[in-house]
């Protein structure tokens, strides 16, 4: 092999070790989570919920939503939990005139919400969620303000990975089986090909007769 065929070669390889080290890092990043969290995938009927504070409850017996939350006091607060099955809620009202109604429930789930009644500041209701899967529910005064929430019950609900920078696909589901010490193996081959590169142009410079200078 020539010198130009050589160059053309190493710089194949080093771009596509450069690539192949980004692809193996981004995967890496994935498999691994990548800082990202998986929290459950709530319906769209919460998106413009007012508030909008998800927070994740479970490991607790007993939890407690607000009931007229926010500077416009038209929020549940958080707005969005996940919670173990057998956890007591407790919505407690910081101000006056609403209450709590189911949208969307789990079959068989059979939940209530605190009644038509619009009760005032210092009021609770409490309800046991033992049925696990999803559930909505709102105030009926300020539904269309956004004052609606979502609960979801259990591990058998459906999830989302977010944030991490690395979205929310996953390599080995497109059938490519990343792992995270390729990319350790990918930048060891991009650094010994620049290396070889380097050192056959200072040692060999450039000739007349690979540059096809004027004769």
């Amino acid at each position: 092999m020539d010198r130009r065929d050589f160059l053309r070669t190493a710089g194949g390889v080093a771009g596509g070790a450069t690539a192949a080290s980004a692809a193996a890092g981004t995967a890496a990043a994935q498999e691994g989570g990548g800082g990202g969290t998986t929290q459950p995938e709530f319906p769209g009927y919460v998106d413009g919920a007012a508030g909008g504070a998800y927070q994740d409850m479970r490991g607790q017996s007993e939890v407690t939503i607000e009931v007229g939350a926010g500077s416009n006091q038209v929020a549940y607060a958080p707005t969005k939990v996940w919670i173990d099955e057998g956890t007591e809620v407790s919505f407690e009202w910081v101000s006056n005139g609403h209450n709590v109604l189911p949208n969307s429930q789990p079959e068989g789930a059979g939940w209530e919400g605190s009644g038509q009644s619009l009760e005032d500041e210092g009021f609770t209701y409490s309800h046991t969620f033992d049925t696990g899967g999803m559930y909505t529910y709102f105030c009926s005064p300020h539904e269309q303000l956004g004052m609606v929430g979502a609960i979801a019950v259990g591990g058998d609900v459906p999830t989302v990975t977010t944030g991490g920078g690395g979205g929310e696909v996953d390599p080995e589901h497109m059938g490519v089986p990343f792992h995270p010490h390729y990319v350790g193996v990918a930048t060891i081959v991009m650094m010994v090909v620049s290396l070889l590169f380097s050192f056959f142009l200072l040692k060999y410079g450039e000739s007349p007769h690979a540059s096809g200078g004027n004769n």
